[in-house]
């Protein structure tokens, strides 16, 4: 009586480790963007929280982020790419920037984050 074979063929498990490879690539590469983006995030929401207290300019604010940048090695987000305006109801911080990484040869992934403004309410 003759048994069948198990298991995966050379190339059925060749094909599931390029998978397998793209996709640890891929987090790779962008774990470090969305990292930055959750503490870029948390640092805004500290500052927001902490200088409601006291009279906020633009200027005290994009110095505390600056500070907090270095403190907490945020280094995919450029304190450029943040817009600090004034407005009717407070200091609006704008963080939407968007990002480009290489992942492979020619190709890029576009990571584009777009919900982050923040506002300082006024005394």
């Amino acid at each position: 009586m003759k048994s069948k074979q198990q298991g995966m063929s050379m190339l059925a498990a060749l094909c599931l480790l390029g998978v397998v490879l793209f996709f640890a690539t891929l987090a790779v590469r962008l774990a470090p963007i969305y990292l930055d983006y959750w503490t870029l995030s948390r640092i805004i929401t500290d500052i927001t929280e902490e200088t409601r207290s006291n009279d906020p300019t633009p200027g005290s604010i994009r110095k505390e982020l600056a500070n907090r940048f270095i403190t907490n090695r945020v280094e995919s987000v450029n304190l450029k790419d943040i817009k600090i305006s004034l407005d009717k109801k407070g200091i609006i911080i704008d963080a939407a920037y968007e990002k480009r990484v290489p992942i492979m040869f020619n190709v890029d992934a576009v990571v584009h984050f777009s919900d982050a403004q923040f506002l300082v309410p006024r005394i």
